[in-house]
């Protein structure tokens, strides 16, 4: 499975989950990005890549996203996800909230 789908299998269930960028109509939706980085290297060549992962919930300022935001994190986690750590940065257009964590994979799983 790749790291899109395996995002998207995870995170769907709490909102419409994208990569990259969210182009629809919707007021409450998820986004992620993420790098990597080559690690376990043997014989000059890396056995796994460190994916770090940045999840965006954004929604209305007007809801309580309490339960939204706990939700993210526990299926982060559930999904072999570091547990991830929490920022808000909303502003007066609406809520955004941002979760950081990380992922190791093996090259042949992308």
């Amino acid at each position: 499975m790749t790291l899109n789908s395996l995002l998207i299998s995870a995170l769907s269930p709490i909102a419409i989950t994208v990569p990259d960028e969210y182009t629809e109509t919707e007021d409450t939706y998820i986004v992620f990005n993420y790098n990597s980085a080559p690690a376990n290297f043997a014989d000059d060549a890396p056995g796994h890549e460190i994916y770090s992962v940045q999840v965006h919930l954004f929604c209305p300022s007007g809801i309580n996203s309490l339960s939204m935001r706990r939700d993210i994190k526990q299926a982060l986690a559930d999904t072999d996800f570091t547990w991830p750590s929490y920022i808000n940065a909303s502003d007066k257009t609406g809520q955004h909230h941002v979760f950081e964590c990380e992922i190791a994979r093996g090259l042949e799983e992308d």
